[in-house]
């Protein structure tokens, strides 16, 4: 479970940057385009986007994010990706309960 905790340990901290600079952006970067992803962070979008309809939902948690992610190791980028496609649609990541919205 070591390396399934450190890879979990690394997203997270990941994550966190990500949603403290989204708070202060640092420049005007272009969002990233879905169609540019690799094709396993094409049908991480693309699942996340469903789960997020299917529930009627504009928000989703942390563990929607982990599940939906690829077994592979996800880089920097390819969580900043997500996190711009979904914003594009109107959907954020939280922390807490999805269901009690």
């Amino acid at each position: 479970m070591g390396r399934s905790s450190e890879a979990h340990d690394r997203r997270q901290a990941i994550i966190d940057r990500l949603l403290a600079e989204a708070l202060h952006p640092a420049s005007e970067d272009r969002s990233p385009s879905h169609d540019a992803l690799p094709e396993d962070m094409r049908q991480t979008v693309d699942s996340l986007l469903a789960k997020a309809d299917a529930r009627r939902q504009r928000r989703l948690t942390y563990e929607d994010l982990e599940a939906a992610l690829p077994p592979r190791d996800v880089t920097a980028e390819d969580l900043e990706a997500i996190f711009w496609i979904l914003s594009e649609h109107g959907i954020a990541i939280e922390d807490g309960d999805s269901a009690s919205e």
